[in-house]
């Protein structure tokens, strides 16, 4: 009999234990919660630090939850909060968005969410009353606790507490979005999301929590990222009408490979029971990934959408990222300042390219040839230019 891990009712009150608040904004969040914590009981035979490690992963985004909408009634300020143009970064998995956010994030006129904010929305942790000390010391449990810095994991992807976050976490808190079942071998869950979940609401939950994070800054320019955006542009575009977009752009044949890399790291460091991705597996993530692209490229197409949009090839960003910036600010008409290149150049020098270690892959170990990936995204290779890379380096 499969195991039953998690009591919903059980997890809420809890939840409205650890908030003191029962506000939950609205209801829109309650059909994928329940989805997913199904999901959880009956397929994801946990270990059990998995089952600790999800429990506090759960339950922390409930009681944030609360807290946002807690903060929001006691200074209705929060709500009042502009977010202007945001920059957002997108592409697909591993083409180089997360450097790129953190090389932009050095930029000290920018604002990018750190991974303990968006864990510890409360009190509002931009706000020059706010003591941090609390908030940085749970987000640093947190990462510890749930093993985001596994090596396995960093290896691949840092998840440092200071480091700035992506968006994938944030919509997390409408329990939407992509992040779960790429954590947890959920597949009722991904199905119920494809059928019925709402990614608008991702977004709306995403603007509640830039306003939370803005509130009692004086900078505005936020520089966000989610490889996930391209397949959103058009819910994207409702919540947020004044985004610009940088897209980063590399050969599938290594960015395909690799995100399979990712995933098993983050389904070990969520107990998850081993399980092999074999080739069908693989193709239809390659499939979904082809889908995601045509339409990322047709909604560019439609009337005054192109001047919203810069592209950056991850073999450029990785030659010299701080041309890659200066092409994107003047796209996006940003001013690059001396201080602003020099902050990057430091940031440049502190951060090479594999220092928690070599994330090797190759499309070939996942029973996948060469030829059958660029033979599915000919489009895209001609479209941007991209250069073919090397499978196995």
């Amino acid at each position: 009999m499969t195991a039953r891990y998690f009591d919903v009712e059980a997890l809420l009150a809890e939840a409205e234990t650890i908030a003191g608040s029962n506000d939950w904004g609205d209801e829109e969040w309650r059909a994928p919660f329940h989805a997913f914590i199904g999901a959880l009981n009956t397929e994801a035979e946990l270990t059990d630090q998995g089952v600790a490690r999800t429990r506090s992963h759960v339950l922390k985004l409930l009681a944030g939850r609360l807290r946002l909408y807690a903060d929001r009634a006691r200074s209705p300020g929060i709500a009042a909060e502009q977010i202007h143009a945001p920059l957002f970064i997108a592409g697909h998995g591993r083409s180089g968005t997360s450097y790129l956010q953190s090389l932009l994030a050095s930029d000290q006129r920018n604002l990018s969410p750190r991974h303990w904010q968006i864990w510890t929305l409360s009190p509002p942790p931009n706000h020059p009353a706010t003591d941090n000390a609390p908030q940085r010391a749970a987000g640093e449990h947190f990462i510890r606790f749930e093993g985001w810095q596994d090596s396995d994991v960093r290896e691949k992807h840092d998840y440092a507490s200071e480091g700035v976050a992506e968006d994938t976490l944030i919509v997390e808190y409408a329990f939407t979005g992509y992040s779960f079942p790429f954590f947890w071998n959920v597949p009722s869950y991904a199905r119920w999301l494809a059928q019925n979940g709402d990614p608008g609401a991702g977004y709306r939950i995403h603007r509640k929590v830039m306003q939370a994070l803005q509130f009692g800054q004086e900078r505005s320019q936020w520089v966000l990222k989610n490889p996930s955006h391209i397949a959103l542009l058009p819910q994207l575009f409702a919540e947020y009408p004044d985004a610009r977009m940088v897209l980063c752009h590399r050969d599938p044949v290594k960015s395909m490979a690799s995100i399979i890399g990712l995933l098993y790291a983050h389904r070990r460091q969520f107990g998850n029971a081993f399980q092999e991705f074999g080739r069908d597996y693989v193709l239809a993530s390659i499939e979904g990934a082809v889908a995601s692209t045509r339409a990322m490229m047709a909604w560019r197409e439609g009337p005054g959408r192109e001047d919203r949009f810069a592209d950056v090839l991850y073999l450029d960003l990785e030659r010299d990222p701080l041309v890659q910036v200066a092409r994107v600010y003047e796209r996006h008409n940003i001013a690059f300042t001396n201080e602003a290149r020099e902050a990057m150049a430091a940031y440049v020098a502190a951060n090479r390219k594999g220092r928690f270690g070599a994330h090797r892959y190759d499309i070939r170990d996942l029973g996948i040839a060469v030829e059958e990936v660029r033979g599915r995204f000919d489009f895209y290779y001609e479209a941007y230019g991209i250069p073919f890379e090397e499978p196995g380096e």
